[in-house]
């Protein structure tokens, strides 16, 4: 038998209550381990010159430990980045040197924003604790990220993939792909009961999480979002024919019927790609293909951009400002002849 208790911290930056359980296999247990992370919380709460490296510790396994494996190894990645500031007390911790550190990763925005990310969240928690009296990551400058360009199938891009030699499964990936948009980590979750037949939607709900330490695992979809996308009238005949044939748990899994990992997803990616032999393309292009197809339908007053940003599983500021570039970089007189409108007529 499990003992559990909850102990609450405080809330994030949206407002929401962050609460951590603690478990023991005994009553006793748990009166011990509660103490002992109540004394840890007191050491940080009184400190006489803990350093940034100390706390952040402290602040991630409070916070981060229990979140996904893939934002652990984010925060973890960017924390190596502020090694500068390990021994530093955290209470002299300057804005200039926040600043330095970010600096020293100018060239690489993401990395720089995740910094940034980073230490407003480690000194918002330490004001939460009394030890600092201001945030000094707030108001740091950051490198301009480049604008992505995604590269857009064409119409014969398309035909090519048609005739791609891909297996039945590949063949059937590339399909869900291109059909739905979705990201390549949430057509990994798919299962059968996912696709409602009589209601012909696709439920989207979770995601497969692609680590670092090569471990499937299921987790919620990137927005946290559960989401339902039509399925196009003319292909459920075929779609549910081909995923009736599945007999696993999920629609695509490894050989041995467990969850894809990221190798293994790797060597699915390079096989699919070099069968459609697109240079430009990547499996994401696909996603992108489907938005920029939505993208213009919006522009015709053929589909809100509120469904359109539903459909893709994004929020509808986020939508319009990946997309809004299309009008100016590929933009043609005949664009909505483009747009593949028997698959997404009724969304």
């Amino acid at each position: 038998m499990k003992y559990r208790k909850q102990i609450y911290l405080g809330y994030d930056a949206q407002g929401k209550q962050i609460r951590k359980w603690i478990s023991a296999d005994s009553k006793a247990e748990l009166k011990e381990k509660m103490l002992r992370f109540q004394m840890d919380r007191q050491q940080l709460v009184n400190p006489s010159e803990i350093t940034f490296g100390k706390y952040a510790e402290q602040w991630f396994k409070t916070y981060k430990a229990h979140r996904a494996k893939q934002t652990q190894e984010m925060y973890k990645y960017t924390l190596r980045h502020c090694e500068d500031l390990r021994s530093v007390p955290i209470r002299k911790v300057t804005k200039s040197m926040c600043q330095q550190i970010v600096n020293e990763s100018w060239h690489h925005p993401s990395t720089a924003k995740n910094i940034v990310l980073t230490l407003k969240q480690i000194f918002k928690s330490a004001m939460a604790d009394g030890i600092v009296a201001s945030n000094p990551a707030m108001s740091l400058s950051l490198p301009k990220k480049p604008q992505s360009k995604f590269y857009l199938l064409t119409k014969e891009d398309l035909e090519k993939i048609k005739n791609a030699p891909l297996n039945e499964t590949d063949r059937l990936f590339v399909t869900i792909l291109q059909v739905f948009g979705l990201r390549p980590a949430e057509a990994l979750a798919l299962r059968p009961n996912d696709f409602d037949w009589k209601e012909g939607v696709l439920h989207i709900t979770k995601a497969v999480e692609l680590a670092n330490d090569n471990m499937g695992r299921i987790k919620n979809t990137k927005t946290e979002v559960c989401r339902d996308i039509p399925i196009p009238e003319e292909l459920i005949p075929s779609l549910r024919e081909q995923i009736r044939a599945k007999k696993s748990i999920f629609i695509f899994t490894k050989a041995d019927g467990d969850l894809f990992t990221k190798s293994a997803y790797r060597r699915m990616s390079e096989r699919i790609l070099k069968a459609i032999d697109i240079p430009e393309a990547t499996l994401y292009s696909f996603r992108h293909r489907r938005a920029t197809d939505l993208y213009y339908l919006t522009q015709s007053g053929q589909l809100s951009t509120k469904r359109a940003a539903e459909i893709m599983g994004h929020q509808e500021l986020i939508f319009l400002s990946t997309y809004s570039h299309i009008d100016a970089d590929q933009e043609t007189e005949d664009i909505y002849k483009n747009v593949d409108l028997k698959l997404v007529k009724n969304w």
